[in-house]
Formats: C-alpha cells, structure tokens, sequence
C-alpha cells in the first residue's frame, strides 16, 4: 500500500485556492510602471535623426521606414517617454516639480533697467506674456521633458507693431516642428537654427531667423537638436514604480493566503480518503480573525495491513510567508530614487522623500551638486530670456537702435568705484534677471563669515544685513517710524519684574550685548 500526501492552499473561507476559478477584485496598482498603449509610439521608436552637412531634421513624418537612431537613441521616442511618465509616474512628476520649484521658486523676476526704452519693452512683455507664470509652469517643465524648446513671435498681419508687445508662442515638437541650421552660423544650437517649420494640414507655416529663439539640451556633435534633460530619470522611476508594484502584489499574496494544509490521504479507504480529507479540512473553513487553536491529530506513524510502518507520515498546517525578495527590495528602491535624483540635477534623496541615513552634517554636502548644477540650469534659463528679450526690441525697435546702459569701473587701490556709459544694439543687451539664490552655505556659516568681515570693517551694516536676507531700505524706514537708528545697537530692556522706570544703556557698543 502507498500513502500519499496532498498540499493545498487554502483561501480566507477554507477552500482551497483555484487561481482558474477564483474571482476577486483587481488590486491597487501604482500607474507610470511602463509606458501606455499608444500605436503612435511604434512610430516613434527607431527613426534616424538624419544628420546632413551639420543640420538635422527629426520630425518622423512621411518616412517610409524608421530605423535606430545614430547612437542607439531617439528623441522622439524619448520625448514621449518623458512626457507619459510626467502625467502616469507620481515620482516623476513629483522630482520634476522639485527640481522646477529649485531652479526659479516664486521669486523669479527682473530688476531696474537703466535704458528707458529697453525698460518699457522688458514691463510692456513680461505683463503681455505673464512671463513669470509662463517661465515656472510651462517653458521649465517642458524644457525638462523636451530638451527643446521653440519659442515664436507673430509675423505678418499678425504682428503687433512697434508699439505694442508682442505675444509670443511655444511650438508642440510633437506636431511636426521642423529645423533647419547651419554650422556656419555658430557652433551651438541657438545659433546653428536659422528656421522653423511648422506642418499645419496640408500647408506648412515657416519662421526665419529673428522670429523665433531656439533652445537645444545635449545638442552635441553639431547636431541643433537637443534630448529630454529628464529622459534617464524617467527610466529610473518606471523602474522605482515597478519595484513598488512588486511590493504590493507580495502584500496581496500574503493577505490572501491563509495557509497550507499537509493532509495524509489513505488510499485503502473505499474513496481515496477523500471524506476524511473534506473533514479534515472542514475544520478549517472559517479561521476566527483574532486567532485561534488549530488542533491537527497526528499518529507517531502508521501502519498498513501489510505491517508496513511508515513512521514519517504526519499532517501539518503551516502559515507560510511568501518570497520576500520584493518586500525586502529597500535598498533597491533607494538605488532608483538616486538616480532619478541624479538625472534632475543632482537632486539628494531625502529631497525627494528618503531619508535613509541622511544627517545635518551629510545633507548640507549632499546638496552641493545640485547647488552646482542648478547653477548651470540658470544660466541656460538666463541666456533663454536675455535672447528673447533682445529678440523682442529688434522686433519693435529695429537691429539698429542703440540703448544706453551704465557699466562700473573699480579705481586701481581697489578703493573706489566710478559709472560710465556705454551705448549698445540689442544684440548685447543683458537683464537683471532675479533668480533664487542657490548655494549650500548653512546659515551658521553665512553668520561666520558676516560677523568675521564686520569685525574687521570690510563690510558695511547695508551689506551684511542684505547678506542675511534684511531689505535695507524698507528697515530703515521701519526703524525710523519708532524712533530708531539702522546701524545701531537697540538699548538695554528692562528685566521683566525690576524697575519699570529703570533706563538702559544708552551706549550702541553696550547695547550690542544687549538681550
């Protein structure tokens, strides 16, 4: 006789599991683990750039075959990419955020133009195009997840005139925007482009040199077009989210299985044992939720009517844990965080929700490439306006119109500083642009630094104050209005419970010390 033994595993309500027959509710899945469906895409992957004589065109459309890219890349895929995981990936879309709100925050605006006409341009566009808005919610994050940016002005009938603003416009890449450029015209993208074509139906809607200003990411080898500046992140979070994914459907599996049941099936009974085993298993049809005793009987062994002895046959219930490979996947995940990270700029982890082992002393040094790299981030975002600006006054005022500004010259003893005028075309025209401050100084070493130049009078009480984040003048007319000297030190307070007519020192050296 031969004893067999039968697993199964067993659901919620005690019956066995039958994955073909079993219905639940589909479980919660985290979107942006991969890209959509779309038929487009497949038109996207695989087209070559087309570098001819030092200019390139990637539209995509009315090739009869579409091949890999020159090295192994191509942004239109990629640009789809970045742009489906910016509205399906919340890591994505989180990083992005952070990294747009490092870069221009709400403090993006301009300053005092000395040139009257030039003023009125840089006051009369920025209110047309609320720039500041159209700057942080829309050219930032498109640049991003585009790595080009085509920004175009009103031509024909449709341009305002000298004396009014003009509205400008930003193309879709993904509508068949066109590019052509020249190596001949300067050896990075915002030169190289001298037009735009844009495909609308059957006709096609041109913009020549002056009209527009062109923006280019890892526009290299000669090549005007650019690639998303988030594209590798991307990568990084659809794996972040499938890892996750991942995570949650081990939970599920440990939710859904109760346990397995090692049942011993006599087969010299007139059924199989299968009675016994419906019995046995009856027992376990409805586990109480807080818990309870599993009694399981169990013979030392057994023996069949041949005398045979298998001493090694028993029943047992066990509450197994499913393969922990996933759950246990934290240090994965932090490996996807960073990268993602790392592609936005630098950005440290615990910027984007991991602590991890991230100190004070750690977190200030962490901070440092994005500090750097955001640098070079606003420098690209300044060297956009200042080109649209210029763009903008030789639209309204013509190439040739000279514009007065004021420049500093710094006596030989470094002592003294004197204003001179230069008068300037539009091309060289540069804007106060204000930014926020990036740096990575905490401010016990902003207050070191201050205190050690004041100590040795190199500074001035203006300029340190400014240091700290004080505006100077609304100060002083604040202190004034109560009687008070900016510069000075504010007089000793009465103790609370002393003499409330009591003086305090009156000595500003004194008063310094004061609490």
């Amino acid at each position: 006789m031969e004893v067999n033994t039968v697993s199964f595993i067993l659901g919620p309500d005690g019956q066995p599991v039958s994955s073909q027959q079993e219905a639940h509710a589909p479980s919660a899945l985290l979107r942006g683990g991969s890209l959509p469906a779309n038929p487009t895409i497949a038109d996207a992957y695989g087209l070559d750039p087309g570098l001819r004589g030092g200019w390139t065109y990637a539209d995509g459309l009315g090739r009869p075959s579409l091949r890999p890219g020159r090295y192994g890349v191509n942004r239109d895929a990629e640009r789809y990419k970045c742009r489906s995981m910016y509205y399906l990936n919340p890591l994505f879309w989180g990083a992005i955020q952070i990294a747009v709100s490092f870069l221009v925050s709400d403090s993006f605006s301009y300053g005092e133009v000395y040139d009257r006409a030039a003023r009125t341009a840089l006051e009369d566009f920025w209110q047309a195009n609320n720039l500041g808005t159209l700057i942080s919610e829309r050219w930032m994050p498109e640049f991003f997840l585009d790595g080009e940016q085509a920004t175009v002005w009103p031509t024909g009938d449709l341009d305002p005139g000298a004396d009014a603003p003009a509205r400008i416009a930003f193309l879709d890449l993904d509508a068949g925007v066109r590019v052509e450029g020249d190596t001949a015209l300067g050896t990075v993208a915002a030169d190289m482009v001298y037009a735009l074509h844009l495909r609308q139906g059957m006709r096609e809607r041109t913009w020549n040199r002056g009209e527009f200003v062109w923006t280019a990411q890892d526009a290299l080898h000669n090549d005007p077009r650019g690639f998303p500046l988030a594209s590798g992140a991307a990568d990084a979070a659809m794996a972040y989210i499938s890892l996750a994914n991942n995570r949650l459907n081990i939970h599920e599996i440990q939710q859904r299985i109760v346990g397995v049941y090692t049942a011993m099936l006599n087969p010299e009974e007139p059924d199989g044992g299968d009675a016994k085993w419906r019995a046995k298993g009856g027992a376990f049809r409805h586990i109480p939720p807080k818990g309870a005793v599993v009694p399981l009987i169990t013979r030392p062994g057994y023996t069949d009517k041949n005398g045979n002895k298998y001493d090694g046959v028993t029943e047992k219930l066990e509450f197994p844990r499913p393969a922990s490979g996933a759950s246990d996947a934290k240090e994965d995940m932090r490996v996807f965080l960073r990268i993602v990270g790392l592609c936005l700029g630098g950005l440290p982890e615990h910027w984007l929700g991991e602590g991890g082992s991230v100190n004070r002393a750690t977190a200030s040094e962490m901070s440092t490439p994005a500090v750097t790299l955001g640098l070079r981030r606003q420098a690209t975002l300044r060297s956009y306006l200042d080109r649209t600006l210029r763009t903008e006054l030789r639209r309204r005022n013509g190439s040739d119109r000279k514009y007065r500004l004021p420049y500093s010259k710094v006596s030989k003893d470094g002592l003294s500083r004197s204003t001179g005028y230069r008068t300037v075309t539009a091309d060289l025209m540069e804007f106060p642009w204000n930014l926020p401050r990036l740096d990575d100084d905490s401010l016990d070493t902003l207050l070191r630094v201050v205190t050690t130049m004041a100590d040795r009078s190199w500074l001035s009480d203006q300029t340190a104050a400014s240091r700290l984040g004080a505006d100077v003048p609304a100060e002083i007319e604040l202190m004034a209005a109560a009687g008070r000297t900016f510069g000075q030190g504010r007089a000793n307070v009465p103790t609370p419970g002393g003499d409330g007519h009591a003086q305090g020192n009156q000595d500003p050296a004194a008063g310094a010390n004061a609490p």
